[in-house]
Order: C-alpha cells, then sequence, then structure tokens
C-alpha cells in the first residue's frame, strides 16, 4: 500500500515555519513501503540541508541531484517549473502559466497536432458569445452546427430553446444539384402537446406545419392540424390518420402488409383506379381478389329472388351530427336474419356492417329467377295468344255461315 506525500505541500510549509532561506538539519522522506530492493525518495539536500533547497539520492550510494528553489515567494496562479538544468542541479522558478507550442485563434478548439505540439482551426469553433459550437464552420448558427470541411453540401444544425418557448430541432439538409438547398428536420413542440415532429422541409418547426406527427401516446398522423391551445383536430383518437391522398404510381400499396387495428383515412383520391382494395378479417388491406382458384364449395345462390324480396332498402340519417346528409341503404340486423353471408361484425365495438359488394351476387342470381318466370309467362301468353287467335277465327267462320242461312 502506497503513502502518498504532497512534497508542494510539504514545502510550502516548511516555508512559512522556517523561512524560504533557512532548513534545518531536519531530513523529510517520503517513503514506500516496498521491497529492500527497490528505490525509494528522500527530500532534502544530502550535501548541505541546511541551505533550503531540495535533493534526490537513491537509498544507497551517493549519487544526489540538487533542486534550487526560487528565492521569493510565488504569486497566485503561478507554477514552479525548472528553468535551467546544470550538472546534476536544477533551478527552478515562479512562471504564470506553461507556455506550449502551436497555433490558434480566439474561439478556436485547440488539439493535439503531435505529441507536444497544439493547434487551433475554425473546422472546430466556439462562440463563447451565444454558447454556440461549430464543426467546419466558423459561424454556428444554432446551439449546434456541423458543416463539411470545405465543402457547403452538408449542413446540420441543433436548436433548443428553453422557457414558454419549449421547442428543440435537429436540421440536417444537402445541396441539390442546382445548389438549392434541400433537407429535412425532426422536433419537438411543447405547444403541441410534445411528441415528435417530422418535416421534409428544413423550416423552423415554430411556425412551419408538422408533416408527420407521433403523439406522445404513440399515435401516427400525417399532415395534421392543431387547434389553438395545441391539440391534434382529428375527432377521435386514431392510431393512424392520414389527411389527404395515399397512393403511388396511382395504387394504394404497401411493401407488405398495411395493418391498422384503428385507423382512419380522412381523404380518398378521386384518380382512376384498376385495383379495389378489401380488409380482410385480420386487418389486412387486400385486392378485391375473385380468382376461382383461390376459392372451393362454389354454389349457385338458391332462392334469390325471394331473398331479395324479404330485404328492405331504406333512407336514413346517421346520428352523428357531422354527417348530415340523407342516406340510402340497408339495416344490417334485417339482411342478417335473411342473408348472414353478407353481413359482417367489428370484432372491436361489436357494431354490424353490409358487405354491399357482394349484393351483387344476390341480385344477379334473383334477376335470372326473376328474367325466368318473365319468360315463362311470355311463352303462355304467346300460346293464349295463338289459341285466341284460333277462336277468332271460328267465330268469324260461324258469322259467315249465320248470315249465309239468313
Amino acid at each position: 500500500m502506497y503513502t502518498k506525500i504532497n512534497f508542494s505541500f510539504l514545502f510550502f510549509l516548511l516555508v512559512s515555519l522556517l523561512g524560504p532561506a533557512g532548513f534545518s538539519h531536519l531530513q523529510l522522506l517520503g517513503q514506500t513501503t516496498r521491497a529492500s530492493t527497490q528505490k525509494e525518495i528522500r527530500i532534502f539536500d544530502p550535501v548541505n540541508p541546511a541551505n533550503g533547497n531540495v535533493g534526490l539520492r537513491a537509498a544507497s550510494g551517493t549519487a544526489a541531484y540538487t533542486m534550487i528553489l526560487p528565492s521569493t515567494l510565488p504569486s497566485a496562479n503561478q507554477l514552479l517549473r525548472v528553468n535551467s538544468i546544470a550538472t546534476n542541479v536544477a533551478t527552478l522558478g515562479w512562471v504564470t502559466s506553461l507556455s506550449s507550442t502551436g497555433t490558434g485563434a480566439n474561439g478556436q478548439v485547440t488539439y493535439w497536432t503531435s505529441g507536444s505540439s497544439q493547434a487551433g482551426s475554425n473546422n472546430l469553433f466556439w462562440n463563447n458569445g451565444s454558447a454556440r459550437l461549430g464543426i467546419g464552420t466558423a459561424s454556428p448558427g444554432e446551439k449546434l452546427s456541423i458543416n463539411e470541411p470545405n465543402n457547403a453540401d452538408l449542413d446540420v444544425s441543433m436548436t433548443a430553446r428553453g422557457g414558454n418557448d419549449r421547442k428543440s430541432q435537429l436540421t440536417f439538409g444537402v445541396k441539390s444539384s442546382s445548389s438549392s438547398g434541400i433537407g429535412g428536420s425532426i422536433g419537438t413542440d411543447g405547444d403541441r402537446e410534445g411528441g415528435l415532429i417530422l418535416n421534409g422541409t428544413t423550416n423552423d418547426i415554430r411556425t412551419s406545419a408538422p408533416q408527420v406527427y407521433i403523439s406522445p401516446t404513440g399515435e401516427l398522423h400525417l399532415n395534421p392540424t392543431f387547434t389553438g391551445g395545441g391539440t391534434v383536430t382529428d375527432n377521435g383518437n386514431y392510431r393512424l390518420q392520414i389527411n389527404g391522398d395515399l397512393f403511388a404510381n396511382g395504387d394504394l400499396f404497401a411493401n407488405g402488409d398495411l395493418f391498422a387495428s384503428n385507423a382512419r383515412f380522412t381523404n380518398v383520391a378521386t384518380n382512376g383506379y384498376d385495383r379495389p382494395l378489401n380488409l380482410t378479417s385480420n386487418g389486412t388491406l387486400t385486392t378485391a381478389t375473385s380468382d376461382i382458384r383461390l376459392k372451393k364449395n362454389i354454389e349457385t345462390i338458391p332462392e334469390a329472388l325471394e331473398k331479395v324480396m324479404s330485404l328492405r332498402g331504406v333512407t336514413y340519417n346517421w346520428k352523428d351530427s357531422t354527417m348530415p346528409k340523407r342516406m340510402m341503404g340497408m339495416i344490417a340486423q334485417e339482411v342478417l336474419r335473411v342473408a348472414p353471408e353478407l353481413v359482417f361484425q367489428n370484432e372491436r365495438n361489436g357494431y354490424y356492417g353490409i358487405n354491399y359488394g357482394e349484393t351483387s351476387g344476390l341480385l344477379i342470381e334473383a334477376i335470372k329467377e326473376q328474367q325466368k318466370t318473365i319468360q315463362e309467362l311470355s311463352k303462355a301468353l304467346a300460346k293464349q295468344g295463338q289459341e285466341m287467335m284460333v277462336l277468332l277465327k271460328e267465330v268469324n267462320n260461324l258469322k259467315q255461315q249465320l248470315k249465309a242461312k239468313l
């Protein structure tokens, strides 16, 4: 175990007690408990301990090294250094600060260029007045600004605002082929419930509308709007809300399954389409496939006309006051009793719905049944017409015969 001695403290203590020029013949030892074969350090001048200087020598032998102390006491913030070295003698002196080799300017962050040299560069810059750090720039515009050295194509900055503002923003971008700035930003806004804001522009999030917003509760909003108090205007608690068109090359698609157990689309594009969508039982969006290769137990709908005659078409209004338009359709519970294949139930809330698109099969078979009846009636009427013509002909013959007798 080492016993550490603060030699500077011992020195100033002795100077205070004895004066800088008059040590007694007292020998001070800074000794470590070690094996006898190892060295130890002793603090005194072995030749003349009374001269007030400090000497070093080995544990055995007569070789000694003397450090000549300054004749004056240090001033505030001064350091002790070696001024010169002669044979076994080092002369010490006081300096205000240690000098170092290297170059630099005000505001530059220094770094070591070698084991003993330092330098400064505008590529590492600290603006002390505004407390901003620049990497690759001597003019940081935000708390942290990063530019690619000698290349203006890269621009990254970070802004943190406290107090009532409560906003932070990380902006990053590059230069396009036309030398115009392009980029995006990630930030948070305390006035908009917090959360995370993602924008495809470098605009200030304090004044620009969020393009992608993730709320603190994990809701995802695309191009949302906020009320004056910062609440998202969405008329409900939707995990996925899209206020705008969702399409790519004219098709609604996802590279894989697009799943949302509680989602709302507030706008559907009016573009032409050729791939209608269906929602499977597990919430996956899929095209309205009707390939026979995917079906089994295929049967023609029986008694289709009777089923249609048992259904009721109605007009109605939704109880939701935000949907005032008069609507036309059917009642799911009534359809369930007649054609349960057309009805589905929402697993989350138990409400019933109707697959109106699938009513086409029922209507087709009902029309075919009705058409068959019409054709049969037409044939019967045609036959009756022919029979009536024969009867009329016979009646006319009887009339002619009666006239001839009269």
